[in-house]
Order: C-alpha cells, then sequence, then structure tokens
C-alpha cells in the first residue's frame, strides 16, 4: 500500500516529501592564506555559506566575490570554484574529501593570511534521471546576501556551524532537520525577490491557483477533470485554465499527468511496490493506461525503469 504524507495544502512541502529532497554537508571549511576547492559538474544543487571572511567564486568565465553571510546555490550543479583569489590554485573536492576529511571545521591552505570559513554542501533528490520541480525553477546560480529581513537564512545558518562544532550526539539528525528547513527558506528568499517570475511556486501566492494546486497533491488518485478542479477552486472552468496556463505554463491536466507519473518513477524507484499499486496510487484505473502513459513520458515501460534504478543501486 502506497502511503502519503499529508500537508494540509502546503504543495511546497508535498513535493520536497515526495521527491525526497535532502541535504548533506561536504565540508565545513576553515580557509587561510592561498586556497581554493573546484566543484565538478553533479546532480542535484551545490551550496555555499560564508560564514567569516571572504572568497571568490569563479564559474565559467563569471567572478564573484562572496562576503560573511553570503550564500549561493548552484540549482543545477554547476562546476564551479570557491579560492581565495581567481587564480589561487584549486584542489578537486573529491581528492579533498578522500584526505581523510570528515564534515567539521578543516583546515584548508596556509598557517599564515587572512581567515574564511565556508560551509558546503549539496542537495540531492530520489529520482536521478528528472529534474526536480523545485530547483529547475530556481535560477541556475542564485545569490543570496545577508539582510534585515533574512534573519532567519542567518539563524540557521548559525544552527548548522553549531551543530557542526558540537559533536556526533544526535547531530546527524538536527543537521538534516536545519538542512530542510535552510532549502526552503532559500525558496521563500527567491520568491520574494521574483515573485513574477516563479512558476507554480509563485502560483501558491494566488488563492485559485493554489487551491487547485493544493487539490491536486493532496489527492493524486482522484478522477480529475478541469471543471471538478475548477469546483474545488472556488472559480470557473475557462477561468481556472486560462490563469493555470499563464502562471505555470501548461494546462492542469498536463500538470496533473505529470505530477502522477513523477511520483510513479519515484515508487518504482524504490523498488518495494507492484506495478498494480503503483497505477492505482497515481490515478490510473488499468496497467495498460498507466503503461502507456509512462513510456510515452520516460522513453521505456516502468518495469524496466524499476529494474535500471534498482541496479544502480
Amino acid at each position: 500500500m502506497v502511503r502519503y504524507v499529508s500537508y494540509d495544502g502546503d504543495v511546497l512541502a508535498a513535493v520536497l516529501e515526495r521527491t525526497g529532497l535532502r541535504g548533506r554537508v561536504y565540508c565545513s571549511t576553515q580557509a587561510r592564506g592561498t586556497w581554493g576547492l573546484s566543484f565538478r559538474q553533479q546532480p542535484g544543487a551545490v551550496f555555499h555559506c560564508i560564514s567569516s571572511g571572504t572568497c571568490w567564486l569563479t564559474h565559467g568565465r563569471e567572478r564573484v566575490q562572496l562576503s560573511a553571510g553570503d550564500l549561493v546555490l548552484f540549482a543545477r550543479g554547476d562546476a564551479h570554484s570557491v579560492s581565495d583569489q581567481p587564480r589561487s590554485p584549486k584542489v578537486a573536492l573529491e581528492a579533498w574529501l578522500a584526505r581523510g576529511r570528515r564534515p567539521g571545521l578543516q583546515a584548508l591552505g596556509s598557517a599564515r593570511g587572512a581567515v574564511s570559513e565556508v560551509l558546503c554542501g549539496v542537495y540531492e533528490f530520489d529520482v536521478a534521471t528528472r529534474t526536480h520541480p523545485v530547483l529547475e525553477l530556481l535560477p541556475p546560480l542564485l545569490h543570496l546576501r545577508p539582510s534585515a529581513q533574512r534573519t532567519d537564512l542567518a539563524g540557521t545558518l548559525a544552527s548548522l556551524q553549531g551543530e557542526l562544532a558540537r559533536g556526533p550526539l544526535g547531530s546527524a539528525l538536527v543537521m538534516a532537520r536545519l538542512l530542510d528547513i535552510l532549502f526552503v527558506q532559500i525558496v521563500r528568499a527567491w520568491v520574494e525577490s521574483e515573485p513574477q517570475r516563479s512558476g507554480w511556486i509563485g502560483a501558491l501566492n494566488e488563492p485559485v491557483l493554489a487551491r487547485a494546486l493544493a487539490a491536486m497533491h493532496r489527492e493524486l488518485e482522484r478522477d480529475w477533470s478541469v471543471e471538478s478542479l475548477a469546483r474545488a477552486s472556488g472559480t470557473s472552468r475557462a477561468t481556472l485554465a486560462r490563469r493555470f496556463g499563464e502562471q505555470i505554463g501548461e494546462a492542469p491536466l498536463a500538470y496533473l499527468t505529470r505530477l502522477r507519473l513523477e511520483e510513479a518513477a519515484r515508487q518504482l524507484g524504490r523498488g518495494d511496490v507492484g506495478l498494480a499499486a503503483v497505477a492505482q496510487a497515481v490515478g490510473y484505473s488499468s496497467e495498460f493506461a498507466f503503461n502507456r502513459a509512462f513510456r510515452r513520458m520516460y522513453g521505456e515501460p516502468p518495469g524496466r525503469y524499476r529494474e535500471r534504478q534498482q541496479a544502480r543501486k
């Protein structure tokens, strides 16, 4: 039996839960003198938080100086580097971690020079073959600077650093929760700064669209039509279709189909639920219809997709 967690209309929380988005800290580095770390292209989103000092971010030909309190997120996991100066030599993250470093404050660079503290990590999600529905909306490089309106971000970052320094007693669980909170705060900050260009996340600020999205996410298996969605949203069929297309960029039932099949892919990746149960849980009355829709979106039948996902583990 497939079981979902209810978030009472909180669509963002439901999406993050369904996709299994989770944060992980690569390293917390105290860098001094001449130093640099390079990050290759990778799935998921890479983030850096500058706790103290300054450093340079290099992304292709783009160079940005970062200061204490800055946070950057590479939503597509683009290759980049952080260093004391743009031309400083860099060590690959994998080589740095292979030296026996573990999460916690570690020294990098030389014994002298200005000190910078940088927290580096990644956000990963379950369905590695698909883009993440939240990350794909964010800009490739999101740079948040400290401000009086973002005291929540500063507080979460301070708590993360405190947990890293505290030690292992329950720290892994606390870190996981703090990283969840940090991601939501990053998304909130972006939506507040870009209210007109935030896709379905921005639609959550419009009551009609928010009700439609919440209804679909809450009852994924229901036999929805545009008319029944409009009734649940308190508007007309024509108005819902028009506003949905304008804000979200696709028709309501096209969004619903994609949502259902992405959830099906996540369940198939787990490998512990039968095809018939998955099909029923995401609103398909027959395995034949489910197979056809899944193949159309993913290019292969669900059984083969599940085998391939299991082989990766």
